[in-house]
C-alpha cells in the first residue's frame, strides 16, 4: 500500500463496500403489508371461484327446470290429444256427432266445406233444422255432444292460455276439427247456451279458432 501523507484520506480498499458505515442492512423479507395483500388476493380468488360455481349451478338448475316445464307442457298437450279420442271423454261426443253426420250425409254433402257450399248463416240454419227433425231423445244426445265438444275446446284454450299446454302441439292437432266444429255447430251451441244459461260455453273454443287457427 502506498504511503499516505499527513492530511490525505486513505483510498478505499478493494473489498470494502462503497456504502456508508451507518446504512441499514438490506432486508429481503416482504413487508407485512405485502404479505397481507398477497393473502387477501388469494382469498378473493377463492371467493370469486365459489361465486362462479354457484352461478353456474343456478343457471344449470334453471335450465333443467325450464326443460322440465317444456316437457310437462308437451305431456299435457298429448294428454288432451288422447282425451279427444277416448270414449270416456271427448271421444264419445265425437262419435255421436259423426253418427249424426253419416245418417244425414246426403243432406249435409253441400255443407262439408267451411268456405264452400251455402253461406254460413244458411248452413247453420240448415244444420239446426236437421237437429230438430231428430227424435227427442236423439236430439238431446246431439245437443249434449255439442255441449261436451265445446267444453273440451274451452279446456284446450285454457290449458294453452295458462301455459300448461304446448300451443304448437295443440294448434297443429286440433285446429282443423275445432274450426269446422265452431262453424257448423254455432246454431246448436247457441241454443244450448240459451237453454241452460251457460253463456260462457264455447268462448274458449271461439278464441282458440280465431286467435290460433286463422292462417
Amino acid at each position: 500500500m502506498p504511503a499516505v501523507s499527513a492530511g490525505q484520506t486513505p483510498p478505499a480498499t478493494a473489498d470494502a463496500p462503497n456504502v456508508p458505515s451507518d446504512a441499514p442492512e438490506t432486508d429481503t423479507t416482504a413487508p407485512p403489508e405485502v404479505a397481507s395483500n398477497t393473502a387477501m388476493s388469494l382469498r378473493d380468488k377463492i371467493e370469486m371461484g365459489s361465486w362462479i360455481a354457484t352461478i353456474a349451478a343456478l343457471v344449470f338448475t334453471a335450465g333443467q327446470i325450464y326443460q322440465w316445464r317444456e316437457d310437462r307442457k308437451a305431456d299435457l298437450s298429448l294428454e288432451m290429444v288422447a282425451r279427444f279420442s277416448d270414449l270416456e271423454y271427448a271421444g264419445s261426443a265425437r262419435r255421436e256427432l259423426a253418427q249424426f253426420w253419416w245418417q244425414n250425409s246426403d243432406a249435409l254433402a253441400k255443407v262439408t266445406a267451411i268456405k264452400g257450399g251455402i253461406p254460413p248463416a244458411q248452413r247453420q240454419k240448415f244444420l239446426e233444422l236437421l237437429f230438430q227433425k231428430r227424435p227427442p231423445v236423439k236430439r238431446q244426445e246431439q245437443f249434449a255432444a255439442v255441449s261436451e265438444m265445446a267444453n273440451f275446446f274451452d279446456q284446450v284454450e285454457l290449458c294453452i292460455a295458462t301455459k300448461r299446454c304446448d300451443a304448437q302441439i295443440a294448434t297443429d292437432y286440433f285446429c282443423g276439427y275445432a274450426a269446422n266444429f265452431a262453424d257448423l255447430y254455432q246454431g246448436p251451441l247457441t241454443q244450448v247456451r240459451e237453454t241452460f244459461g251457460t253463456s260462457g260455453l264455447g268462448t274458449g273454443l271461439q278464441h282458440f279458432v280465431e286467435a290460433r287457427c286463422d292462417d
